[in-house]
């Protein structure tokens, strides 16, 4: 994320070095790319947060702190 793509082969060797496959680095970044979209559709929706989950909650931004 904090190369916005950009991902350093050697990171994909050392990725795959410690026992992940090709296909698991795409999952990596399915995964990534699921949980932004549903952040930011939630963001958008103003989706509560389940009540199970209400102690695990932060505000927003420093603003709404």
């Amino acid at each position: 994320m904090e190369a916005r793509g950009w991902v350093d082969a050697a990171d994909v060797t050392a990725f795959q070095e410690a026992g992940f496959d090709p296909q698991q680095v795409l999952e990596v970044i399915l995964g990534v790319g699921m949980k932004t979209l549903s952040n930011y559709t939630n963001h958008i929706a103003g989706t509560e947060l389940d009540a199970a989950f209400q102690h695990r909650a932060w505000p927003a931004s420093e603003a709404d702190a």
